[in-house]
């Protein structure tokens, strides 16, 4: 299906979505901090980012500024995903240079289909986490200025990380 980077510092968040998107098919590369992340494109060519923004040392606002300033990162795919679902850390993180964010907790059937749209190269106006532009208000109602929850589960469904 396609490289995916996941940059997260939680050990156990990372590891659950490595096997889940190994489970997809997706081929996965990890880092745990920016400047991992940083190391990582250097030696490989991830066809999308995951990005969390709470990071030790350099956080995922600047470590998104510093892959777009790379050669040849310009147009990958980076989506956030983060618990600050606040409107500043949306815009700010489309300003860092990402194209997609969503909240976590994620839902990983969103996930999947969003990174699947990404990579194949379909049309993305119809995905609800597209770097068209949002107006305050609807943001704010969308997200509030806390975290959304997921949705109730049934057993035979994935979790969310």
């Amino acid at each position: 299906m396609g490289t995916i980077l996941v940059v997260e510092d939680f050990d156990d968040v990372r590891r659950m979505l490595k096997i889940l998107l190994e489970s997809e098919k997706f081929r996965v590369l990890e880092a745990a901090t920016g400047s991992e992340a940083l190391e990582v494109i250097k030696h490989q060519r991830p066809d999308a980012i995951l990005m969390d923004l709470a990071l030790p040392g350099i956080d995922g606002f600047e470590t998104i500024r510093r892959i777009r300033a790379i050669d040849g990162f310009q147009n990958t795919p980076i989506v956030v995903l983060s618990a600050y679902v606040g409107v500043s850390s949306y815009e700010n993180a489309l300003r860092a240079g990402s194209n997609y964010f969503m909240a976590k907790p994620i839902d990983f059937d969103d996930l999947a289909a969003l990174l699947e749209e990404i990579l194949s190269g379909r049309n993305l106006r119809s995905s609800r986490y597209t770097r068209a532009p949002i107006r305050r208000s609807v943001l704010s109602a969308a997200f509030g200025n806390k975290p959304t929850m997921a949705p109730r589960r049934s057993p035979e469904m994935r979790p969310s990380v």
